[in-house]
């Protein structure tokens, strides 16, 4: 069972910088699985941090390429 789930949205490999925080309120309530990110234009990286109700992470970092706004 998922207890929060975090993005960093330009992850460096270094440091997490947290734009997005699912984080229930309650033990009962669930995160919700599905987010919507403003990413930077050009490459960069998305990192997601999943944390279950025991303390262990796992941390996911997916590569994107986006084009250049203009």
């Amino acid at each position: 069972m998922v207890d929060s789930v975090m993005v960093d949205t330009s992850y460096d490999g270094e440091s997490f910088e947290i734009v997005v925080a699912d984080i229930p309120e309650r033990k009962t309530d669930l995160v919700g699985g599905t987010y919507e990110l403003d990413l930077p234009a050009g490459s960069t990286a998305v990192a997601v941090r999943m944390t279950d109700m025991f303390g262990e992470e796992v941390l996911v970092v997916l590569p994107v390429d986006q084009p250049d706004a203009g």
